[in-house]
């Protein structure tokens, strides 16, 4: 990632997606792909050069188009949410009771 916005300025330090846009494309595309290519296999039993030509530029759309979006879906939620990193709060006031 860049440091900050090239249009505003604005510092993207905040940011951290981490691997948030992978897991989603991971759950909601890169699944349902590996599923159609089952299916295909299991109802046609095509040769492996047919899923090379129908499978195979299914993953990559499913899988490759949506990361840059996503990342792009992450980072306005962190901004907008104003989230962190997680801290301790060691002063939250709660106590151990006890000897």
């Amino acid at each position: 990632m860049k440091p900050n916005c090239e249009v505003c300025g604005l510092d993207y330090g905040f940011a951290d997606p981490a691997d948030g846009p992978a897991f989603f494309v991971v759950c909601f595309a890169c699944v349902p792909s590996v599923a159609l290519a089952v299916l295909i296999e299991a109802i046609y039993q095509p040769p492996f050069w047919i899923h090379f030509f129908t499978s195979l530029p299914f993953l990559l759309l499913t899988c490759i188009l949506p990361l840059r979006p996503l990342k792009g879906w992450l980072l306005s939620n962190q901004y907008f949410d104003k989230a962190e990193h997680g801290k301790l709060d060691r002063n939250s006031g709660l106590r151990r009771d006890g000897p």
